[in-house]
């Protein structure tokens, strides 16, 4: 049974909030200040002793969202930790399904071997093996478990296929440059 405790001036301060007299949902215990708190996904009434014991005061703001919101309010772009393509001056290799095909191979691991030695699923070793870029850090496991390199250095791949000969005829490219 509940019982308002608003009469008691001064109740609130001494008792951290606690405005109800009842029972302790956790520990039993009987005409006690209890207050609702939640636990998991329900809410229970609890005495100062339990919500002192078993952590259940409000948080204040968990650190990894005061950070991330700090992170996003700061003026100066940083660079991703994990990100390697952010941080390196290397890209990962066009042609890394065929390393890591011929790796495996070249070990005589089926891919469910890999996969295990790896800490990853087979459909992760699939994917990779049929060009689907992997995440960085399962890039860094291939490189590792197989003794291979999948990143390297960045090219400027700037290619121009021109058709020549005389049956390619007239572009408007051809057409501005003779204007010139």
């Amino acid at each position: 049974m509940w019982f308002p405790l608003e009469r008691n001036k001064g109740f609130k301060e001494r008792n951290q909030g606690f405005l109800f007299m009842g029972e302790c949902e956790l520990c039993g215990a009987v005409k006690v200040g209890v207050k609702r708190v939640p636990t998991g996904k329900t809410e229970v009434a609890a005495c100062a002793r339990c919500v002192e014991k078993m952590n259940l005061a409000p948080k204040s703001e968990a650190p990894g969202l005061k950070r991330s919101r700090n992170f996003a309010s700061s003026p100066s772009p940083r660079k991703k930790k994990n990100d390697i393509m952010a941080r390196s001056t290397k890209e990962l290799a066009p042609d890394f399904h065929k390393r890591i095909a011929k790796a495996r191979s070249d070990r005589q691991w089926s891919q469910q071997q890999l996969a295990k030695k790896m800490a990853e699923t087979v459909n992760i070793i699939k994917a990779a093996e049929s060009g689907k870029q992997p995440t960085d850090s399962v890039v860094r496991k291939f490189e590792r478990v197989l003794s291979i390199q999948l990143m390297v250095e960045r090219t400027a791949e700037e290619s121009r296929h021109v058709n020549a000969g005389p049956s390619r005829g007239m572009t408007f490219g051809d057409y501005l440059n003779d204007l010139r």
